[in-house]
């Protein structure tokens, strides 16, 4: 029997930047539907990052496992197509490991917990004026927050703020099906929390802790475990390889 690398309550986050690894260490352990769809990005840096997050899943999985990335089976299911996108399962872990994907400009985040279902998100600091996003996304209340602040903190404040949004969507699976402006989060200079959404699942059992991404990004990870105590642990990539995993999976990594 395999023993999981991850214990109760434990939520693993790691990072990569997509300009660092050769196209075919990433391609090598991923599915035949995983080369295809990225082989439809037309743009480079695109396409490096969705094989930087289908590897770097693959290699946080398979070290969980302790098996080789390829032969982690990945499933994508999107409830409104048959397209091979959407929330992601682990199908061949026992106990079930759920896992979640991330990138934006040259960050590549993917969480992995047996805590319960989560969602992980990274975003890049926007450069530009944020109220006519801040109109769509945040909630009035939000809003009001917002302009509040000094206009050198608006961009990063709707950042914060819209990380939790994400992050907590992709941990039921509804992503943007449900409007980000019906989900209420707690405001930027605050601890992250969910204040309330259109959904059954009480917003105090879901927890959202922030991460570190570096310098001009934010993100979080929001884990949907009720009262367990969620411990969160962020590495980089590269230390995939110094972990007592299986030589497969070290080689991948």
């Amino acid at each position: 029997m395999i023993t999981p690398v991850l214990q109760t309550g434990e939520c693993n986050v790691l990072w990569a930047d997509p300009r660092h690894q050769p196209v075919d260490v990433l391609t090598s352990a991923l599915s035949g539907i995983e080369r295809e769809r990225a082989s439809t990005y037309r743009r480079e840096p695109d396409r490096r990052r969705y094989l930087t997050a289908c590897w770097l899943l693959r290699a946080a999985a398979a070290a969980h496992l302790d098996i080789s990335p390829a032969a982690v089976l990945v499933e994508r299911r999107c409830p409104d197509c048959d397209k091979p996108h959407g929330k992601t399962y682990i199908r061949n872990a026992v106990p079930e490991l759920h896992a979640s994907v991330s990138h934006s400009a040259n960050r590549v985040a993917v969480a992995v917990s047996s805590a319960g279902p989560l969602g992980i998100d990274v975003e890049e600091v926007p450069s530009g004026p944020v109220a006519e996003l801040a109109q769509c996304a945040l909630s009035p209340v939000e809003q009001a927050i917002l302009r509040a602040l000094p206009e050198h903190e608006q961009n990063i404040g709707f950042a914060r703020m819209w990380v939790c949004k994400e992050a907590v969507l992709k941990a039921t699976g509804h992503g943007l099906r449900i409007p980000p402006d019906q989900v209420e989060v707690s405001g930027p200079n605050e601890a992250p929390a969910l204040l309330g959404w259109p959904l059954d699942i009480p917003p105090g059992a879901v927890q959202i802790h922030t991460l570190d991404p570096g310098d001009g990004y934010v993100g979080v990870v929001a884990v949907i475990a009720d009262d367990l105590p969620i411990t969160v642990s962020e590495s980089d990539a590269t230390d995939l390889r110094r972990t007592p995993f299986s030589d497969a999976a070290c080689k991948a990594a």
